[in-house]
Protein backbone atom coordinates (compact mmCIF):
# COMPACT_ATOMS: atom_id res chain seq x y z
CA UNK A 1 0.00 0.00 0.00
CA UNK A 2 1.42 3.47 -0.79
CA UNK A 3 2.26 6.36 1.78
CA UNK A 4 0.48 9.49 1.73
CA UNK A 5 3.53 11.11 0.85
CA UNK A 6 3.99 8.97 -2.39
CA UNK A 7 1.05 9.48 -3.34
CA UNK A 8 1.17 13.27 -3.06
CA UNK A 9 4.39 12.83 -4.87
CA UNK A 10 2.61 11.13 -7.50
CA UNK A 11 -0.15 13.66 -7.69
CA UNK A 12 2.79 16.10 -8.21
CA UNK A 13 4.40 14.55 -10.79
CA UNK A 14 1.03 14.08 -12.69
CA UNK A 15 0.41 17.61 -12.67
CA UNK A 16 3.87 18.72 -13.53
CA UNK A 17 3.04 16.99 -16.86
CA UNK A 18 -0.84 18.76 -17.50
CA UNK A 19 1.15 22.02 -16.69
CA UNK A 20 3.89 21.17 -18.72
CA UNK A 21 1.02 20.16 -21.73
CA UNK A 22 -0.97 23.03 -21.38
CA UNK A 23 1.88 25.72 -21.36
CA UNK A 24 0.51 26.76 -17.67
CA UNK A 25 3.61 29.15 -16.12
CA UNK A 26 3.74 31.71 -13.26
CA UNK A 27 4.79 35.07 -13.04
CA UNK A 28 4.62 37.73 -10.21
CA UNK A 29 6.07 40.53 -12.02
CA UNK A 30 6.20 41.84 -15.84
CA UNK A 31 9.58 40.35 -16.44
CA UNK A 32 8.88 37.23 -14.92
CA UNK A 33 6.11 36.98 -17.50
CA UNK A 34 8.17 38.07 -20.39
CA UNK A 35 10.68 35.50 -19.43
CA UNK A 36 7.88 32.10 -18.48
CA UNK A 37 5.71 32.74 -21.16
CA UNK A 38 4.68 29.91 -23.21
CA UNK A 39 4.07 30.16 -27.26
CA UNK A 40 0.58 31.19 -28.29
CA UNK A 41 -1.36 30.09 -30.98
CA UNK A 42 -1.93 33.03 -33.72
CA UNK A 43 -4.46 35.31 -31.81
CA UNK A 44 -4.32 33.71 -28.56
CA UNK A 45 -4.12 34.71 -25.49
CA UNK A 46 -3.45 34.05 -21.89
CA UNK A 47 -5.58 33.97 -18.86
CA UNK A 48 -5.18 33.79 -15.36
CA UNK A 49 -5.79 30.61 -13.11
CA UNK A 50 -4.88 33.23 -10.43
CA UNK A 51 -2.22 32.76 -8.10
CA UNK A 52 0.32 34.02 -10.78
CA UNK A 53 -0.59 31.04 -12.66
CA UNK A 54 -1.08 32.00 -16.87
CA UNK A 55 -2.07 29.78 -19.28
CA UNK A 56 -3.21 29.95 -23.19
CA UNK A 57 -6.53 30.61 -23.45
CA UNK A 58 -7.23 27.70 -26.24
CA UNK A 59 -5.56 24.94 -23.24
CA UNK A 60 -8.38 26.12 -20.72
CA UNK A 61 -10.35 23.31 -21.12
CA UNK A 62 -7.83 20.49 -21.13
CA UNK A 63 -6.16 22.21 -17.69
CA UNK A 64 -10.03 22.15 -16.21
CA UNK A 65 -10.71 18.79 -17.38
CA UNK A 66 -7.14 17.26 -16.45
CA UNK A 67 -6.90 18.82 -12.62
CA UNK A 68 -10.22 17.31 -12.20
CA UNK A 69 -9.43 13.65 -13.20
CA UNK A 70 -5.92 14.05 -10.94
CA UNK A 71 -8.54 15.41 -8.26
CA UNK A 72 -10.44 12.45 -8.61
CA UNK A 73 -7.58 10.00 -8.61
CA UNK A 74 -6.13 11.82 -5.52
CA UNK A 75 -9.19 11.71 -3.88
CA UNK A 76 -9.57 7.91 -4.52
CA UNK A 77 -6.26 6.96 -3.21
CA UNK A 78 -7.05 8.67 0.13
CA UNK A 79 -10.56 8.37 0.47
CA UNK A 80 -10.57 4.63 0.49
CA UNK A 81 -8.23 4.37 2.94
CA UNK A 82 -9.16 5.32 6.59
CA UNK A 83 -5.53 5.65 7.93
CA UNK A 84 -4.51 7.50 5.23
CA UNK A 85 -7.54 9.71 5.36
CA UNK A 86 -6.91 10.69 9.02
CA UNK A 87 -2.99 11.51 7.65
CA UNK A 88 -4.18 13.42 5.64
CA UNK A 89 -6.20 15.67 7.64
CA UNK A 90 -3.47 15.81 10.37
CA UNK A 91 -1.37 17.20 7.55
CA UNK A 92 -4.09 19.76 6.23
CA UNK A 93 -4.40 21.12 9.76
CA UNK A 94 -1.05 21.44 10.35
CA UNK A 95 -0.67 23.56 6.53
CA UNK A 96 -3.15 25.71 7.44
CA UNK A 97 -1.98 26.55 11.52
CA UNK A 98 -5.28 25.18 12.95
CA UNK A 99 -3.43 23.77 15.58
CA UNK A 100 -2.50 27.52 16.38
CA UNK A 101 -6.02 29.45 15.31
CA UNK A 102 -8.11 26.11 16.83
CA UNK A 103 -10.20 27.56 13.49
CA UNK A 104 -10.77 24.74 11.23
CA UNK A 105 -12.59 26.81 8.08
CA UNK A 106 -9.54 26.81 5.93
CA UNK A 107 -8.51 23.51 6.41
CA UNK A 108 -11.54 22.08 5.15
CA UNK A 109 -11.31 23.98 2.23
CA UNK A 110 -8.05 22.52 1.56
CA UNK A 111 -9.47 19.37 2.01
CA UNK A 112 -12.02 20.09 -0.27
CA UNK A 113 -15.53 17.80 -0.85
CA UNK A 114 -15.89 14.77 0.64
CA UNK A 115 -14.80 15.72 4.30
CA UNK A 116 -17.06 16.90 6.86
CA UNK A 117 -16.43 19.25 9.55
CA UNK A 118 -17.53 16.80 12.03
CA UNK A 119 -14.92 14.62 10.84
CA UNK A 120 -12.16 17.23 11.01
CA UNK A 121 -12.88 18.32 14.17
CA UNK A 122 -13.15 14.78 15.89
CA UNK A 123 -9.37 14.08 14.12
CA UNK A 124 -8.24 18.28 15.47
CA UNK A 125 -9.53 17.03 18.91
CA UNK A 126 -7.58 13.67 19.07
CA UNK A 127 -4.42 15.06 17.99
CA UNK A 128 -4.50 18.58 19.69
CA UNK A 129 -2.29 18.08 22.81
CA UNK A 130 0.03 15.49 20.55
CA UNK A 131 0.90 18.56 17.97
CA UNK A 132 0.62 21.15 20.57
CA UNK A 133 3.05 19.40 23.36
Amino acid sequence: MKQLHEIKKEREEKQTVLFNECGLFWAFSNQQFDENKTPLQEGEKYVTIGAGGYLPKGKVDTFLDGMKEINKWYKKEVADNKDLRRKEIIYELGNYEAWYTGDIEDTLRGLGPGYTAKEVWKVFNEELEKQTA
